[in-house]
């Protein structure tokens, strides 16, 4: 009864709408939004914060005890590439660092509204790189929700096809990927499934692929159309999906994927849910979405 409730109010709200508008409104309208979202450091006492700069942009650092942890976690927002972090995200990407023990860094990477896919990619492969200086890569878990789960898979592709060659990471969990359909049928599986969605419009796929290069001819496509990526030697990647989200419609490509190259991962579709059910703990499915990613991550 609670989702049901959250889920006519999020209909009446018309998040969707704004997904679903042309690009040049679109980019407009997340500007706007942006405007409410600069970086601030928290001045709670819940962690110790520092803010450490990685290719001019913020990355936010969060020690959960009296001491540096033995493990971390690297947690990737979500947004569509053209929204920023909020409140929200910082107090979620906190609360699994406590509950699991884990160290956090939250990169404020460059959004697509002034930068391209490339460029993101790029800054969240040097904060990778940064953690490694102060935890093992068996100890680092890369935790992304919608575009941050889509940046974490494009880390994997980056780290295999990047002159200084990474170890990977311990896991990735991967609630609601976002990746722009790299198929005719990709695209058409997410029109299918567009009715059920509250909260993105199949459309903002197609366009999302315009926004993400931002101009730039140097955007590899497999950073953009994920499914495409290279994926071996990848950790364990644990999806996450809702029955009743458009990016449902890239499980079987990304389950594909890894199988063409061996690596391993599970693969979760919650009945019922909506796109990154896990973010939200006020209803039983959410709640225990988010209590099997404080499982794997501890």
């Amino acid at each position: 009864i609670q989702y049901a409730i959250a889920k006519a109010a999020v209909r009446a709200v018309g998040i969707k709408k704004i997904f679903a508008l042309p690009k040049e409104e679109l980019l407009k309208k997340a500007e706007q939004m942006n405007r409410s979202r600069p970086f601030r450091m928290p001045t709670d006492h819940k962690a110790r914060y520092e803010d450490r700069l990685v290719l001019g942009h913020h990355c936010l650092s969060m020690e959960i005890g009296a001491s540096k942890a033995d493990r971390a976690m690297l947690f990737l927002f979500g947004g569509g590439m053209i929204l920023g972090s909020d409140a929200g995200d910082i107090k979620a990407a906190l609360e699994l660092g406590m509950a699991s023990g884990r160290d956090v860094w939250f990169p404020y990477y460059p959004l697509c509204t002034h930068h391209s896919m490339l460029d993101a990619v790029k800054m969240v492969y040097e904060v990778y790189a940064q953690m490694l200086e102060h935890y093992a890569a068996e100890k680092i878990a890369v935790v992304g929700f919608s575009s941050g789960a889509g940046l974490a898979l494009d880390l994997i592709t980056y780290i295999n096809r990047s002159g200084r060659k990474l170890p990977m990471p311990e896991m990735l969990i991967l609630s609601s990927p976002g990746t722009c359909p790299a198929t005719e049928e990709e695209f058409a599986a997410m029109r299918e499934l567009n009715a059920s969605d509250v909260l993105i419009d199949a459309a903002y796929m197609k366009t999302a692929g315009e926004i993400m290069r931002h101009g730039d001819p140097n955007v590899p496509d497999e950073l953009i159309y994920i499914t495409t990526g290279d994926f071996a030697g990848a950790p364990i990647a644990h999806f996450i999906y809702g029955e009743n989200e458009v990016l449902r419609a890239c499980a079987g490509p990304f389950a594909e994927a890894f199988d063409k190259v061996g690596a391993k991962y599970t693969m979760h579709i919650e009945p019922g849910m909506c796109h990154c059910y896990p973010m939200v703990t006020f209803f039983p499915e959410g709640k225990r979405g988010n209590e099997r990613i404080i499982g794997l991550l501890r």
